[in-house]
């Protein structure tokens, strides 16, 4: 990354060029500015808003006069360095004098500076009355301290002031040699010490052979001078200065190098690269509002130094462009930035913590804002209000107010656009809260750069699943070559965890977003992605610990080519679907003879499955089962959850027709009505009833459901 910047003016040469294609501007400036040494004084003013560069403009000026034949003597004088804004005229002529003794320490030259510290102890009385001339406001001064006449008069002749200045000015002559004089930001001075500097270059330094740059925003001097009793500022201004130049207008060509130059310099990568049209909305922002937003060098800085800072701790985890934009509105409308920070939910219809009071739809919550939104715009002018209600509609959605509408994206999540709230509070925080995940632990954790037990271990006790299952969605087309390595060590990791259980024993309904379903989407999400379908299919169905997954797969595989409104590319052909039927049956059976998820509650889920790949197979099975030592309340585990609702969870329901080609009914109603149910588990109480009555029953708490 590179460098902050601290607004510092260019100062020329090629460590620090001149990229606005100011020199030839700035060079006839100091021609302009390069008097004969017995030319009367003359005044130049360099006039621009504040961050435009006049000071880099002063330091080309500055350079030029520097690479001249005879070159000049240059005496900078800072205003803002005077002690007191009573002093500032004797502080000027005793800056003077200081400087033009060390530029040029001839004799004439030490004769000058005595000259001007001698003119300069007479102001030392001074207070300034406006519309007077300095020595008129002295007397003014003198007078107003002395009672009688003779001693009034005594004192008058002590002052001699025009007197002591044509001795400063028959001095500077002898000099021989031009003297520029460069005062810069006026327009940051107190109204009085605008004054004073006005007052100082037209009636006390106005020496042959000298002449004045100052530079100034006009309109804010104007204003300065009004609140100074100035009457007519404008043309105040003009008995001062005898040249007013206007600073060049900054190309968009410039400002776009400028730009491209902090963009180069911000990253040595391509930042647009991870995250889905990001280059695409980079160059709609850039176009449509940054250009118009960010007009001059000291905006461009100041934007930069925002968007690196937060590049630096959030880089990956938020689209850039969206970066771009949010830094763009804290540059030209922090009381907006500020706003967004304090009430997200004005932008995106949620807050970043999830408390449950937002309960109405997001576009209703932004809407609902809109008034307050409409109230802080109001500070900005007409032209800038309507760009960042542009700029804000493109980078919330919700807004309805922009027109970037040609490169959407599917998800604003998995684009790392900030009208997500995970993605916002990362923008905002400067750091990936817990429970949120990062997307390159994510992509390390695909890879296999970090180790996956750890991480899943961690994602387990932050209570970062869910996260984690939305970014894994995000980047499944990243696993490709791992997928099997990936899905199964995901599997290992939460089909026995309790959260997993827990979540299946409350499950109450199909629109629950259980951990298991997770799971299930992620795995379609990773097959749909793959570049060898099959190869990956049959590793999971072959493999007993992914048993209920495996079961998920095949079904859904035999949807795609059996099913009659299937809208998915089938994964593999028919053909293929018989080796993995077979696959499967030798599976599922090995773990329920195991007992390999009874804990985990899906065994049901490994039975049904196995029913509907073969009948035979899987009637042989439970024969066995049955007939086996306590083979009752084995067969009643294993066919216990056939469905759920959303009444009360999962249910069981055991009839002839959905269990008569598999089960012997008969018997196993025979041998449940020897058992004493009472002493049983509720949810195996629950499946004996059902088996006896053929009656739907919950498993949750036994109670008799309704038929629908």
């Amino acid at each position: 990354m590179g460098k902050y910047h601290n607004d510092q003016p260019i100062q020329g040469g090629p460590d620090d060029p001149d990229l606005l294609n100011r020199l030839d501007f700035s060079n006839h400036l100091a021609n302009v500015l390069l008097l004969n040494h017995d030319d009367d004084c003359l005044t130049v003013s360099l006039e621009g808003e504040w961050g435009y560069g006049k000071t880099s403009v002063i330091n080309l000026v500055k350079g030029a006069l520097n690479e001249k034949e005879t070159a000049p003597i240059i005496i900078e004088y800072n205003p803002w360095l005077a002690g007191k804004p009573e002093s500032l005229i004797q502080d000027f002529l005793l800056q003077f004098s200081s400087q033009l003794n060390i530029k040029d320490n001839s004799e004439v030259a030490l004769k000058a500076a005595k000259e001007l510290i001698a003119y300069s102890s007479l102001f030392s009385v001074a207070k300034l009355v406006p519309g007077a001339e300095p020595w008129a406001s002295i007397v003014e001064k003198v007078l107003s301290k002395f009672g009688s006449s003779t001693k009034k008069i005594a004192e008058l002749k002590k002052l001699d002031l025009l007197g002591k200045k044509k001795k400063v000015v028959a001095a500077i002559e002898k000099v021989k040699a031009p003297i520029v004089v460069i005062i810069d930001d006026i327009d940051r001075l107190t109204p009085s010490e605008t004054f004073q500097v006005l007052r100082l270059v037209k009636a006390v330094a106005d020496f042959p052979g000298t002449s004045f740059l100052l530079a100034f925003d006009s309109s804010y001097l104007v204003s300065v001078l009004d609140k100074n009793d100035i009457v007519n500022a404008s043309e105040y201004i003009n008995k001062v200065v005898q040249l007013r130049v206007p600073l060049p207008v900054i190309s968009e060509r410039g400002m776009n190098q400028l730009a491209n130059i902090e963009l180069d310099n911000l990253s040595d990568k391509n930042l647009t690269d991870r995250f889905e049209a990001d280059q695409e909305k980079l160059s709609w922002i850039f176009h449509n509002y940054f250009k118009h937003l960010i007009r001059n060098p000291r905006e461009l800085k100041r934007f930069f130094n925002h968007l690196r800072f937060v590049l630096e701790q959030v880089e990956g985890q938020v689209c850039f462009s969206d970066l771009f934009s949010l830094s763009i509105i804290a540059t030209k409308a922090n009381s907006i930035y500020e706003h967004v920070k304090k009430a997200p939910e004005a932008y995106i219809g949620k807050r970043f913590s999830n408390d449950g009071l937002m309960m109405d739809k997001p576009e209703e919550v932004v809407k609902s804002f809109s008034e307050e939104r409409s109230q802080i715009l109001k500070e900005f002018s007409e032209r800038d209000r309507k760009l960042l209600e542009g700029l804000l509609g493109d980078t919330f959605p919700l807004l309805d107010s922009g027109g970037y509408s040609h490169y959407g994206v599917s998800d604003a999540d998995s684009a790392g656009r900030v009208s997500a709230p995970q993605r916002l509070h990362v923008a905002f925080h400067y750091k990936t809260p817990t429970g949120y995940l990062s997307d390159q632990e994510i992509l390390d954790f695909i890879s296999g750069d970090i180790n996956r037990d750890d991480f899943l271990s961690r994602v387990v006790s932050e209570d970062a699943d869910d996260r984690f299952f939305e970014m894994m969605t995000n980047y499944a087309k990243e696993c490709k070559g791992n997928s099997f390595d990936v899905l199964t060590c995901i599997y290992d990791a939460f089909l026995k965890s309790e959260k997993l259980i827990s979540s299946l024993e409350s499950n109450y309904g199909f629109m629950s977003r259980d951990l298991y379903r997770q799971m299930n989407w992620l795995t379609n999400k990773v097959i749909s992605e793959s570049d060898d379908k099959y190869t990956l299919i049959k590793k999971l169905v072959g493999r007993q610990k992914s048993a209920p997954l495996a079961a998920d797969v095949l079904y859904k595989i035999r949807s795609q080519i059996h099913g009659k409104k299937s809208y998915d590319e089938p994964w593999v052909s028919e053909e293929q679907l018989d080796e993995l039927e077979i696959d499967y049956q030798k599976v599922a059976i090995k773990s329920l003879s195991d007992k390999t998820h009874i804990d985990n509650h899906l065994e049901s889920h490994i039975f049904y499955e196995l029913k509907r790949s073969s009948k035979d197979k899987t009637s042989e099975f439970m024969d066995t089962v049955l007939s086996g030592d306590n083979g009752t309340i084995r067969v009643v585990e294993i066919i216990g959850n056939t469905g759920s609702d959303s009444t009360n969870g999962p249910f069981v329901e055991i009839d002839e027709k959905s269990f008569g080609d598999v089960v012997d009914l008969e018997n196993l109603r025979e041998q449940a009505q020897k058992i004493d149910i009472a002493n049983q588990p509720v949810h195996i109480q629950a499946v004996l009833k059902s088996i006896i009555d053929g009656k739907k029953y919950y498993l949750r708490d036994g109670v008799l459901g309704e038929r629908w």
